[in-house]
């Protein structure tokens, strides 16, 4: 009933494999050259050349060198990022207060920041992983996505930076659930294409985040499958709500969207278990809440809870240097 369109026996259509697109990719690049000015351009071609080598290189060594080097890169970062170290320890500090140690709080950010680093690798690892993905991976809670899928209105995945959230992509394929997924793109056009071709190789469609309401709409009018982000700051198109009992905007993008379609709203995560092992854990649907003006409000708040439990259960797992706590915009939406 959900197999992918490409119509083969499986569901899947062949990936990519790595540079196999070595061609299109550089003429690509050098006719958009002539249009770049300036050093943005070297920049971005600098970054582009030291991404695609992070990638070959990656790709050659085993798995569990490649988590282990990713491991490290996170701990440079937290030593050398130093506002973002402060961005993080504010923020357990704003979720946790004095029921942790100083010590416990560094630990937190720390390890967050190898998360957040072995996420990158594991995106620039597909190709490799795709052999032994059917091994990889235990499944928690799937029953939800059947229950949703069969009411025939599609289903938005709520998810965050917790855990291993580039591999959330891998249920749908093995499972052959069409699925999409918004996503911002970088400054660099270059290495944002890069990210494009490595998550089309788990079949996930890459839905600009720029004007994708439509998009969304025509994927869910489909019964298929998309995933967006709640995590993160939504400034004033989002809602006022609490996180970590902190004040915050949290986008309702998902709720609106749930309330005009009918489209199922299903938590998700994909939890590192150990190097090269994840549980997806898929929650109950949750449904709308309130009524009159506040079910907005209401049910984005609960989406807001359900995660705060999740990271609470895995602190280290979540991506804590963002800014998630802002003052709030005098327009915000209530």
């Amino acid at each position: 009933m959900r197999v992918n369109d490409s119509g083969d026996e499986t569901g899947r259509a062949a990936p990519q494999f790595l540079f196999s697109d070595t061609k299109r990719s550089r003429t690509g690049l050098f006719a958009t050259c002539r249009i770049e000015q300036g050093g943005a351009f070297s920049i971005y071609l600098l970054e582009y050349i030291l991404t695609r080598t992070v990638i070959f290189v990656a790709n050659l060594i085993p798995l569990s060198i490649s988590y282990w080097i990713g491991k490290r890169l996170g701990d440079l970062s937290y030593y050398l990022m130093g506002k973002r170290r402060k961005v993080a320890l504010s923020n357990i500090s704003k979720a946790y207060g004095d029921s942790l140690t100083p010590d416990q709080k560094r630990k937190i950010a720390r390890r967050s920041f190898e998360n957040v680093a072995l996420s990158i690798v594991e995106l620039f690892t597909i190709p490799k992983f795709l052999k032994s993905a059917s091994k990889r991976f235990r499944f928690k809670g799937i029953e939800n996505m059947e229950a949703a899928f069969a009411k025939g209105k599609g289903v938005i995945w709520v998810i965050s930076h917790l855990g291993s959230w580039e591999y959330l992509a891998f249920l749908p394929y093995l499972k052959h659930y069409s699925c999409s997924v918004v996503v911002k793109a970088l400054k660099n056009p270059y290495v944002n294409q890069e990210l494009i071709r490595f998550r089309k190789m788990t079949l996930n469609n890459p839905i600009a985040k720029k004007n994708a309401a439509k998009e969304i709409l025509y994927e869910l009018k489909k019964n298929h499958l998309v995933s967006i982000l709640i995590d993160q700051w939504a400034g004033g198109e989002g809602a006022w709500t609490t996180f970590f009992g902190q004040a915050t905007s949290t986008t309702s993008i998902p709720v609106r969207i749930a309330k005009k379609t009918g489209c199922a709203l299903i938590p998700a995560y994909c939890i590192r278990k150990s190097p090269g092992q994840y549980e997806f854990d898929v929650k109950p649907a949750v449904p709308l809440r309130g009524d009159g003006e506040t079910w907005e409000a209401e049910t984005t708040q609960e989406l807001n809870r359900l995660l705060e439990e999740e990271i609470r259960k895995y602190p280290e797992q979540w991506m804590w240097g963002h800014r998630r706590w802002k003052p709030k915009p005098h327009f915000l939406s209530q």
